[in-house]
C-alpha cells in the first residue's frame, strides 16, 4: 500500500497526513535514524491519530479521514477547513518515530515488575500497575486539537 497524503482537499484514498520524505526529514532534523519501514510506521501512526476525538466536525460525512475539519479554533484562532494544523502532522510523525523506537501509543502495556529473582525464576508483578513506554510528546502535541484537551483527567465544570 502506498502512502497517499491528505492535503486538506479531501484526497481520495488518503491514508496519511505526511509523506515518507517528510517523516525522514523530520527525523533527520532531530538526529534520529529511522530503522523501520517508513510507510508502515506512518500507517500505524495514523491508526492512533485517527482514533482520537478531535474538536470541530469533519468537513464532509463521506471523507475517509478525520481531517480536514470545520469549526476548529486553536488558541482562539479559526483554522480554515482546508488547512491541516501543524500539530496534526507533527503528532503523526512523532507517533511514527515512537513506534520505530518501540514506545508508540499502540504498544501493549505490561504489568510493572515489583520483584524479580533469577535462580529458580521468580517474578512478582505490581498490583494493578501497568508499565508503558508511551512517548508523552504525542498527546502533548495533539492536546489543542482534542476534545477536552486530550488529558485523561480533563473535564468540564459548569456552575449553576
Amino acid at each position: 500500500m502506498a502512502i497517499i497524503v491528505e492535503d486538506g482537499s479531501i484526497v481520495a484514498g488518503a491514508n496519511s497526513y505526511v509523506s515518507e520524505l517528510t517523516l525522514t526529514e523530520y527525523a533527520a532534523a532531530r538526529g534520529i535514524t529511522i530503522t523501520g519501514a517508513t510507510e508502515a510506521l506512518l500507517i500505524n501512526a495514523m491508526d492512533y491519530i485517527e482514533s482520537q476525538m478531535f474538536i470541530g466536525v469533519k468537513k464532509t460525512a463521506a471523507q475517509g479521514l478525520q481531517w480536514p475539519r470545520s469549526n476548529v479554533y486553536v488558541d482562539g484562532y479559526y483554522i480554515e477547513p482546508t488547512t491541516l494544523p501543524f500539530q496534526l502532522r507533527s503528532a503523526q510523525m512523532t507517533a511514527a518515530l515512537a513506534m520505530d523506537a518501540g514506545n508508540g501509543p499502540l504498544t501493549v502495556m505490561t504489568p510493572g515488575i515489583k520483584k524479580e529473582k533469577v535462580d529458580v525464576i521468580e517474578i512478582e508483578y505490581q498490583d494493578g500497575g501497568l508499565t508503558s513506554n508511551l512517548d508523552p510528546k504525542i498527546n502533548a502535541i495533539l492536546k489543542k486539537l482534542l476534545v477536552g484537551g486530550g488529558g485523561v483527567s480533563n473535564f468540564n465544570v459548569v456552575r449553576a
